[in-house]
């Protein structure tokens, strides 16, 4: 823990009172308090394309206080190739579009490794990839979003968000899903509709059958092991990051987070 930083809610109290204490003929208790987020833009802001402020892809963009959900330290591949990505969102923010994962990013100051609740500021490259190099291609319409090289600065060390609830059958299509994308999540009374099933160190089982447009959801590996269940298995609830590649994943980052009947 960094013992000498400050909580949001006392950064609050300060700014608030520092607010307070200058003379005007505004009242103080109309003034709102500054966010310990930051004045903006945040992940919504920028990646939610039903807003006016969404970024183009591949736009050089800006967001102010992330916090950090996840860092991938699981090698499932074994080739040092499947691990790295941080996943972010807005700082106490359940909102659609609010989480985003991190290709490549560097910090300020360069010696910094983050892990889950420290809270960052981000300047990189929005990107919407429709492929992947010269061998893949996702289906007409999914996209892959991803702050490409960002670089962190840090703002404070909170605490890991709480998981947003989620209906999981958002997850059945690209356009219903997408806004759950790179958030933390959980799904509740599930059931897996194959066997785990293993290829090259990725693990995975489809969440529900296939149905005509569905584009089958599946948990998968991706951030820890997962135990050899069977089809048909029931859990109560399931927490992870939601992901994409073809399809949406949602990748428990613990066993703690697979809550089985």
């Amino acid at each position: 823990m960094r013992s000498w930083l400050l909580a949001p809610a006392a950064i609050l109290l300060v700014l608030a009172a520092a607010c307070g204490s200058r003379s005007s003929d505004n009242d103080p208790a109309s003034t709102p308090a500054p966010s310990a987020a930051g004045a903006g833009p945040h992940v919504s802001d920028i990646s939610d394309p039903g807003k006016k402020t969404h970024a183009k892809a591949n736009a050089n963009v800006q967001v102010t206080g992330v916090v950090v959900t996840w860092v991938d330290q699981f090698d499932e591949t074994n080739d040092g190739k499947s691990r790295g990505t941080i996943y972010v969102q807005d700082l106490e923010s359940h909102a659609p579009f609010a989480g985003i994962g991190l290709f490549a990013p560097s910090f300020v100051p360069a010696s910094l490794v983050v892990g889950p609740g420290d809270v960052l500021d981000l300047a990189g490259q929005y990107q919407e990839n429709a492929t992947l190099g010269t061998t893949v291609t996702f289906p007409v319409g999914d996209v892959l979003t991803q702050l490409a090289h960002p670089t962190g600065t840090f703002r404070f060390e909170y605490k890991s968000p709480d998981p947003t609830p989620i209906d999981w059958h958002d997850l059945n299509a690209f356009a219903t899903g997408r806004k759950w994308m790179g958030q933390l999540v959980t799904i509740k009374d599930v059931s897996l509709a194959t066997a785990i099933t293993v290829s090259k160190g990725r693990a995975s089982a489809a969440l529900t059958t296939a149905e005509a447009g569905a584009e089958v959801p599946t948990l998968t590996n991706e951030l820890v092991q997962l135990d050899a269940f069977p089809q048909g298995q029931k859990f109560k609830s399931i927490t992870g990051i939601v992901t994409y590649f073809y399809n949406l994943h949602i990748a428990p980052r613990s066993k703690a987070d697979l809550v089985a009947e």
